[in-house]
């Protein structure tokens, strides 16, 4: 058998601009995010036939087809089902998929998922492919799933987790594991569910055709967050990021609601407000277009407060923890 597990994450700044061609406008900026211990996990066992059994135990989802060439072109777990056409195994399998991020939680469960899928596939089919190979598969096999243009970002905490520095560039991607002690950092931060998953992408694609549009309400604020990105990495690249990186954080939120507000709810100006009279500093939506999940950047000595009032205005609170390991794969 083969177990497979990747961390979802938390983007800080820089969202939607790794989203090609829109680096290229910018100058080719910096996505910042964080890896978290929220994973998505995979096992594959084989068969001794050729049928294809997938379980997706987050979605309650059990699907049987009689062989590879059974496989729908769409399906509710197409995701899966078009990474294991592309990895081809010989023989039958049986897949079982989780993830510890609730559905639209706007912090990367679908990238995560795709990426220990990969990672599983890449192990049972002895294929060998290159670790940072995976990314370009993956990112393409989700373009063919949800039928608009994927960013790059998600899928390196996913891959390397850490904190990290991700920079689309004119020959390839580039990723930079910036010195942030993650157990410092996650003192610092609170994630709140809302319990309403919203669909980042259709904003990420409405953002893309109005940029090379060139609307210029886009790219001023599109102009805004690079700006964001590049100053949270020269301050998470330098000492005493604790007392800094608050201004940066609420000035790239405001700059994203200002892009598109739609991605934020009365429900979710609502915590933010409450969070900020109780000890919060800073706060976004999580995800480049609007998530179902909350980020609070907060004073390391209100953080169980601002837990509690997000708990009595009928958020979710998360418990997680920043980390530095990524994609594991195990063969049992």
């Amino acid at each position: 058998m083969i177990r497979s597990s990747a961390p979802t994450r938390i983007d800080l700044a820089g969202g939607t601009l790794d989203i090609w061609p829109l680096h290229l406008f910018f100058d080719n900026p910096p996505t910042l995010n964080a890896a978290i211990d929220l994973y998505a996990t995979v096992e594959i066992k084989p068969r001794k036939d050729k049928r294809i059994v997938v379980q997706s135990q987050d979605l309650k989802l059990r699907r049987e087809f009689s062989s590879l060439d059974a496989l729908p072109e769409r399906h509710p777990l197409e995701l899966i089902l078009r990474t294991v056409k592309f990895y081809a195994p010989l023989k039958g399998l049986e897949i079982v998929t989780d993830c510890q991020a609730p559905p639209g939680s706007g912090i990367g469960g679908s990238s995560a998922l795709n990426i220990a899928l990969h990672g599983a596939l890449n192990a049972f089919t002895h294929r060998r492919i290159p670790r940072n190979q995976l990314i370009e598969i993956a990112r393409n096999i989700e373009t063919q799933v949800i039928q608009v243009p994927a960013g790059w970002q998600d899928y390196f905490p996913a891959l390397h987790g850490g904190v990290l520095a991700v920079r689309p560039g004119f020959s390839g991607v580039e990723f930079e594991r910036l010195p942030v002690d993650p157990r410092e950092l996650t003192r610092r931060f609170v994630l709140c569910y809302t319990g309403k998953p919203r669909n980042s992408g259709i904003n990420n694609w409405e953002v893309t055709k109005k940029t090379v549009d060139g609307n210029r309400k886009t790219l001023a604020q599109l102009q805004r967050i690079e700006k964001a990105a590049v100053k949270m990495q020269e301050i998470l690249l330098g000492n005493r990021w604790q007392e800094k990186l608050a201004g940066v954080f609420r000035e790239e939120w405001k700059a994203r609601k200002a892009l598109a507000p739609g991605i934020s709810t009365p429900q979710m100006d609502r915590l933010i407000d409450s969070a900020r009279k109780k000890g919060a500093l800073a706060a976004k939506v999580c995800g480049a277009g609007g998530g179902g999940c909350v980020a609070f950047f907060v004073r390391q000595d209100k953080k169980a407060q601002v837990e509690e009032e997000l708990k009595k205005q009928g958020g979710r609170v998360l418990d997680f923890r920043f980390v530095q390991r990524g994609l594991k794969v195990q063969t049992i």
